[in-house]
């Protein structure tokens, strides 16, 4: 029993709720506006895709339970990625249709990394 929890925990689901404690902490820090905070955060549709891609390193990973992993990686990855996103461009100072259109941009890229990645896990394993 305890090793099948041991097998199950490390998945995308912590993965991404590690990704929103670090961008609540980033959005904590934003209160104060600053020029480079808010670059990150302006770009940050970019960076989660991209954090969503090492997601499929999961199959590297020999003490993962590979059962199910592909449909807990899309269920997190869309969740996560809306969270995080959420968050972290809603922390951006200067709100307008610039920061609704990184919104659907980066959920948009999440859903083809998300794509490919599964085609690639589906082919190499």
């Amino acid at each position: 029993m305890v090793s099948r929890i041991v097998q199950l925990l490390p998945g995308p689901e912590l993965f991404w709720a590690g990704m929103y404690l670090v961008v609540v902490l980033l959005a904590q820090r934003n209160t104060l506006p600053s020029r480079p905070m808010d670059g990150f955060l302006e770009n940050l549709f970019l960076y989660v895709p991209l954090v969503a891609a090492l997601l499929f390193g999961l199959w590297y990973i020999p003490a993962i339970e590979k059962t199910g992993l592909l449909l807990r990686v899309w269920i997190a990855g869309i969740f996560g990625a809306h969270y995080v996103l959420d968050k972290g461009l809603g922390a951006h100072s200067q709100q307008g249709p610039g920061i609704g259109t990184a919104y659907i941009i980066g959920m948009l890229l999440v859903f083809f990394v998300l794509i490919c990645g599964s085609i690639f896990v589906k082919i190499r394993f």
